[in-house]
């Protein structure tokens, strides 16, 4: 009956754990893109118009006014909205709130019955040789 609960104990320490990390990995997702969009130049998504622009990166710009500033640049300020950005960046921080949370608990309880094994362990040792 003790192992059966042992072995119940570990499941769910392991499935805490296991929904942790993709929780925390869809974050990382969310992030590496954002990420992206922020660092990276792009177009503004009128490839087969020969004016498409090429816009500048959002954060690494040349010049004292990014392209995606000036008031002619409307198509670039169109693909990046920062409004749709900052949703995705809300709704990585709970998901990555809750995933360290849940690894954390889950590699938590594994590491303490890894430990009370060890300790139980010991102490059926201990007994043999009184």
């Amino acid at each position: 009956m003790n192992a059966y609960f042992e072995q119940e104990f570990a499941t769910s320490a392991q499935r805490r754990r296991a929904w942790g990390g993709a929780l925390l990995g869809v974050s990382c997702l969310i992030w590496c893109v954002l990420a992206y969009q922020l660092l990276m130049p792009f177009g503004d998504g009128d490839d087969e118009y020969s004016d498409g622009r090429e816009c500048q990166s959002m954060v690494f710009y040349e010049g004292e006014d990014p392209t995606w500033a000036e008031a002619t640049w409307d198509d670039c300020r169109a693909q990046r909205r920062w409004p749709e950005m900052l949703g995705w960046l809300g709704l990585s921080v709970p998901l990555s709130v809750g995933g360290a949370v849940l690894y954390t608990s889950g590699s938590t309880s594994l590491r303490m019955r890894e430990y009370m094994a060890e300790h139980r362990i010991a102490a059926q040792d201990a007994a043999r040789e009184s």
